[in-house]
């Protein structure tokens, strides 16, 4: 009995000694994204947005973020994107537990034509996602993920190129548990049942 309880004693430490990695789900279809929120969230479309001074910050349904770039920050009214060529677009996410971000993630010329051409899309955990929009109808993508999104970068698209976003979603989704919970709970089981076939036998 001693060294069953010693190996299952063993077996949780080492599970709470591993590292639990995010598990993050990525969405080309908004409205499967927008379905596998807990609740609706809060979406930006910066509608008559006008060009902001420096940082943009943004709040609504317990939920904030701000938007960033190196040289600013340029609103066209429709959407919101970087002032200078070829610089990085960073939102970050401020407070409210946020597990799912998905919007609309596109290229333009200085003329606000969109240019079908490669974007990158990373979150903090070192997912990435990269993808070519033949148009900003197919330009969206979506993440959830089993531990919160702090930040998410649109990198640099290109000489002559400006990153832009609209129609940004932040919100939540269901819980799950991580790998380490399952084992914890697989291990409790075992641990269970063979202090119940030691009764038995007794």
């Amino acid at each position: 009995m001693q060294t069953a309880h010693r190996l299952i004693s063993a077996a949780v430490l080492a599970v709470l000694a591993a590292p639990s990695f995010a598990d993050t789900t990525t969405y080309t279809d908004s409205a499967a994204f927008l379905a596998g929120l807990s609740s609706p969230g809060y979406t930006e479309a910066f509608t008559g947005m006008a060009s902001p001074d420096g940082v943009a910050a943004f709040s609504g349904s317990g939920f904030s973020y701000t938007v960033s770039a190196a040289s600013g920050l340029y609103a066209t009214g429709d959407f919101l994107g970087t002032n200078q060529i070829d610089e990085a677009l960073t939102i970050n996410f401020t407070s409210g537990n946020v597990t799912a971000v998905g919007g609309n993630f596109f290229v333009t010329n200085i003329s606000n034509d969109f240019q079908s051409v490669s974007v990158k899309l990373t979150l903090n955990d070192g997912t990435i996602a990269m993808f070519t929009p033949g148009s900003i109808n197919d330009s969206f993508r979506g993440f959830s993920s089993t531990q919160t999104i702090s930040s998410l970068t649109f990198s640099a698209p290109g000489v002559s190129l400006y990153a832009n976003l609209d129609n940004l979603t932040v919100g939540t989704v269901t819980a799950v548990p991580e790998p380490a919970s399952w084992a914890l709970m697989g291990l409790g089981l075992v641990g269970m049942g063979a202090i119940a076939r030691r009764r038995k036998a007794a």
